[in-house]
């Protein structure tokens, strides 16, 4: 955890480096003229969108964005998942009846770089950006219902095995996207995500060990490498 931990902030400090030097070239009305900005508040409307087609899946997820020099833009975000994943659980042996739902909290910390176009004398700009996250979901719940046990010495299913607990999942992300003013101090923005998992840690239930599928903020262990947000956003300029 600590070198993970590690990594990410040294990312964001070249990053932030990268930003302060980057003014030193431009000419005196093209220098930022503050520091700070503003914050803003972004909240994603793609994932409840996705619900009314995918009973399946429910998810809702907020951040915020700190604005450095209209250039480095540190950001944290929240969210939910569920999944009812019962037909799509990775497991050998074919089941019937059978239940594997998964639930939980996760956050995502990281930073993006404006690379568009900045007019420092406005406090709000159209922006295009790329980015890196760190996400993780640090205690979300599974369910496991009517799998079958795989036993060489059963040959009966009417040998399943039943198991809930709580487990962690990492993964890293890198972000691509852009946001743009629609009207006084509100933006509507998209971002693409590419991810890639780092832990789901494995649990012990009596003589079976549980390995997941899905994790809440990545998805589908085997599939869920890429990820989309439209987001509507408000600006608190300072």
């Amino acid at each position: 955890m600590r070198n993970i931990f590690a990594y990410i902030w040294r990312i964001i400090s070249v990053m932030l480096m990268f930003s302060v030097a980057m003014p030193v070239d431009a000419k005196d009305s093209e220098r930022p003229t503050k520091t700070l900005y503003g914050v803003f508040v972004d909240a994603d409307i793609l994932h409840p969108i996705f619900h009314l087609f995918n009973h399946d899946r429910m998810g809702v997820n907020a951040d915020v964005q700190i604005d450095l020099w209209h250039k480095l833009y540190p950001t944290f975000t929240l969210g939910y998942d569920w999944f009812d994943a019962s037909d799509e659980y990775a497991y050998p042996i074919a089941a019937n009846n059978n239940l594997y739902k998964v639930e939980g909290l996760y956050f995502r910390v990281g930073a993006l770089y404006n690379i568009w176009k900045k007019d420092y004398s406005k406090p709000l700009n159209p922006m295009a950006f790329l980015g890196v996250n760190y996400g993780c979901s640090p205690h979300f719940q599974y369910t496991i219902e009517n799998y079958p046990i795989n036993n060489e010495y059963w040959s009966s299913n009417n040998n399943t095995f039943q198991a809930n607990g709580h487990t962690i999942s990492h993964w890293g992300e890198v972000v691509g996207g852009v946001k743009t003013p629609i009207a006084k101090n509100f933006c509507l923005g998209f971002e693409v995500m590419y991810k890639f998992l780092l832990h789901i840690r494995d649990q012990q239930s009596g003589n079976n060990l549980i390995h997941q599928s899905y994790s809440p903020g990545f998805g589908d262990k085997e599939s869920g490498m890429w990820g989309f947000r439209y987001t509507i956003s408000y600006f608190f300029h300072l």
